[in-house]
């Protein structure tokens, strides 16, 4: 725009001073210049610089109607890409509930998931509890052991004789000559034991009236004063002890006889059988 009104100024004063020198010679009588330049006419100089005014009037006019279209088409384009922006935006938004819902559903299916799995494990618990009782059910029962005669026959530290009698010792054994605490423990003989301690009675002319078995685990000794409890043994009895030493039943020594009651002495652990006898001997084999 700057250059076209330059271009109009410039004309305009060429103009202006071609006219300006026209009429100074008109007025001045020079007649001279006058017929010298009667011959030239102005009009074409005018009219060129009128058709390049004109031209570049019209470029100029149709630049700015290429600037309008430009701005026209920019501002369509500005709000195209509005448009998208505000569809991007709300392709987004959905996208954001979209993967809130995802998350939401994420989560329930997780909790889903840990209640099957603690029914699975639940149920594998109750199948694995009835298949072991079914097992228990179906199993044939347990064949009881027969107790041996020697389990029978003892029952907390006593011995019995399998017709209601029965030794038994109580503690507060003599260790030594001095008192203790110790109580010797008692079991029944093997059958070999007992029956060779009835013929032994037998010989001897007695009555067999029962047979133990010593031990005291922990405790040893060198002389012991032992109570026994006895069932039939009343004081005015003659009994004998007999104890199995090696291969032979050896008499000991027997320091008092009440009612249920026979204290001896022994030196050593052994099989005791105590003999009811007419009258206290001292006999060996």
């Amino acid at each position: 725009m700057k250059k076209i009104l330059a271009l109009t100024v410039a004309g305009t004063l060429l103009v202006t001073s071609s006219v300006c020198v026209f009429a100074a010679e008109d007025t001045t009588g020079e007649n001279t210049v006058t017929e010298a330049n009667s011959d030239v006419d102005p009009s074409p100089t005018i009219k060129g610089l009128q058709d390049k005014l004109k031209k570049q009037e019209e470029q100029a006019q149709a630049d700015r109607e290429k600037a309008e279209k430009d701005k026209a088409e920019l501002n369509q384009k500005i709000g195209e890409l509005k448009s998208v922006q505000e569809e991007l935006s709300k392709k987004l938004a959905t996208l954001a509930n979209d993967n809130k819902e995802l998350e939401q559903k994420k989560a329930q299916l997780t909790k889903q998931l840990e209640s099957t799995n603690k029914s699975l494990s639940a149920a594998v618990t109750a199948k694995e509890k009835y298949e072991e009782k079914y097992k228990n059910a179906t199993a044939a029962p347990k064949r009881r052991e027969t107790p041996s005669r020697e389990q029978v026959l003892s029952r907390n530290n006593a011995v019995g004789d399998g017709d209601g009698g029965y030794v038994a010792q109580g503690g507060h054994v003599q260790i030594n000559g001095g008192k203790s605490n110790v109580t010797f423990t008692l079991s029944a003989p093997t059958a070999g034991v007992l029956s060779s301690a009835n013929k032994y009675a037998n010989s001897v002319g007695g009555t067999l009236l029962h047979c133990v078995t010593t031990s005291s685990p922990g405790v040893s000794f060198k002389t012991a004063v032992v109570n026994f409890t006895i069932t039939g043994v009343s004081a005015n009895d003659s009994i004998a002890v007999y104890q199995l030493q090696g291969k032979n039943w050896v008499q000991v020594m027997v320091t008092s006889i009440t009612d249920n009651h026979v204290t001896v002495n022994l030196t050593q652990h052994g099989p005791l059988a105590f003999v009811r006898v007419a009258a206290v001997a001292t006999a060996t084999n």
